[in-house]
């Protein structure tokens, strides 16, 4: 049975296939499925859908069913969902219809804290949904893959509601031996408090209140990850709101965000020292292994360089999703007919995923084989050629282009454009406000890549790399 590996965080659920160059669409055309529901007139809304709306009914969305996953009634019942268990299995039940095409065995990533209580909850929603379990494997001990017998090897990351700091005890194999969370110091928090700020400098600076309407205070946190994508490489970024028939316009600056960032990243300071101590390690050298959750934020490389003598490594998106897929030899070993084993430790040399066989396999095409061929935007499938294929919101006489509809704030006239040079793909960059590519800005051209996500505008409009199996397809 093909084996797909799954990273669960209430930030963001990641899948991953045997075999594939990237992450799994798990949310329409996303990669991440946040943990967001919310009750909406006869129907149940999941992920995108529900964080979409989360501020234009406040009230009616959760976002802890995750992070306190139980049986436990809800102080306010809606006929969808009496627990947050319940609410669990509709989330994953939308992911589950979104990824079953490219596997049949589910592995999954969980958090450190989690507990065999909750793991024997995720068995019950899987059964329900007839999703086969191999097992659970903490997401510290999944992502690892640097050996430090020299150092502390420790794991961190955030989740929507808590920071997390494990220990990992390093021999002949990987052990997860303890970890420590910080409850109420989350993305949940940090979100709130920028979105704050960023409403704070519209009255200072132009009386505009974003948050005295509940569509523009939406707004403003659709669009707070692309400002955090530009704090990336930006000192400070433009941010453009209308208001009826005039646009109010404020500069935010990354120390501004960085500040506010600053209690959180106290609280892991104090975690780091605390599971140190505890473990008679506190002059210890320290390997830091983060989470991409953590890089995403501004100033994390500021506030934890300045703890003494630490190394630091930046895991990838769904480190964790691929890593279980690495570990099917550990997973395999469990009897019949005694469920889902939950690995706590592993040997560092980890089994190679198992090759598959034609029937199995997964279809996914290697990058290395093969380069894109068509852009995909809405269903339709835009070829790619020596000839430059625009992209953008207006239309121009006799050139291949791709029409941006819908949402359309922030992309240019002619916004990029995508085109063969030699045996290569390259987008360059014509716009204003950027082109994003996998989350990251573009600075002027980028050599592109099968699957890659191309995003235009605020919050944006998505266009994926495709390739056509035949070559004569177009």
């Amino acid at each position: 049975m093909s084996l797909l590996g799954l990273e669960l965080s209430d930030a963001g659920i990641l899948v991953a296939a045997a075999g594939a160059t990237g992450l799994i669409q798990v949310d329409g055309v996303h990669r991440e499925s946040p943990g967001f529901a919310l009750a909406d007139g006869n129907r149940l809304l999941v992920g995108r859908d529900a964080e979409g709306k989360a501020h234009l009914h406040p009230r009616q969305v959760n976002t802890a069913f995750w992070d306190q996953l139980n049986t436990e009634p809800l102080p306010q019942p809606c006929s969808y969902a009496q627990n947050h268990a319940e609410i669990a299995c509709a989330h994953l039940s939308r992911i589950w219809a979104n990824v079953e095409q490219y596997g049949e065995e589910l592995a999954i990533a969980v958090p450190g804290f989690y507990d065999r209580e909750q793991l024997g909850l995720i068995l019950g929603m899987a059964r329900e949904l007839s999703i086969s379990i191999k097992g659970f494997v903490p997401q510290p001990l999944a992502s690892s893959a640097t050996v430090r017998p020299e150092r502390t090897l420790l794991h961190l990351d955030i989740q929507l509601h808590r920071s997390e700091i494990t220990l990992l005890e390093q021999g002949d194999r990987l052990t997860q031996k303890e970890s420590l969370t910080s409850v109420g110091k989350g993305l949940s928090y940090l979100y709130g408090e920028w979105g704050q700020t960023i409403a704070d400098e519209f009255v200072r600076s132009t009386r505009f209140d974003p948050f005295h309407q509940a569509v523009s205070e939406q707004e403003v946190y659709d669009r707070l990850p692309v400002v955090l994508e530009d704090f990336q490489q930006n000192p400070s970024v433009i941010f453009e709101m209308a208001a009826g028939p005039k646009i109010h316009r404020v500069t935010l600056s990354r120390d501004s965000f960085v500040q506010k960032s600053d209690v959180v990243f106290q609280e892991i300071r104090r975690l780091v020292a605390d599971v140190l101590a505890h473990h008679g390690r506190s002059n210890s050298p320290i390997t830091l292994q983060l989470a991409h959750r953590i890089t995403r934020l501004p100033g994390w490389r500021e506030m934890l360089t300045v703890m003494p003598d630490t190394e630091i490594i930046e895991l990838q998106p769904g480190a964790s999703a691929f890593g279980v897929l690495n570990l099917q030899d550990e997973l395999g070993a469990q009897p019949a007919g005694r469920g889902a084993l939950f690995v706590t430790t592993r040997p560092w040399h980890r089994s190679r995923p198992r090759s598959a066989t034609p029937d199995d396999a997964i279809p996914f095409i290697h990058h290395d084989r093969q380069r894109p061929t068509h852009v995909l935007y809405r269903n339709l499938a835009y070829p790619i050629s020596s000839r430059p294929l625009t992209i953008g919101r207006e239309t121009g006489p006799n050139q291949p282009e791709v029409l941006i509809r819908g949402e359309v704030t922030g992309v240019s006239r002619k916004h990029c454009s995508i085109q063969t040079r030699g045996e290569e793909v390259v987008l360059v960059d014509h716009s204003t406000y950027g082109t994003f590519v996998d989350g990251i800005r573009v600075a002027d051209t980028v050599i592109l890549q099968l699957g890659q996500i191309i995003r235009v505008g605020t919050p944006g409009e998505e266009l994926q790399l495709i390739a056509c199996v035949k070559t004569d397809e177009t």
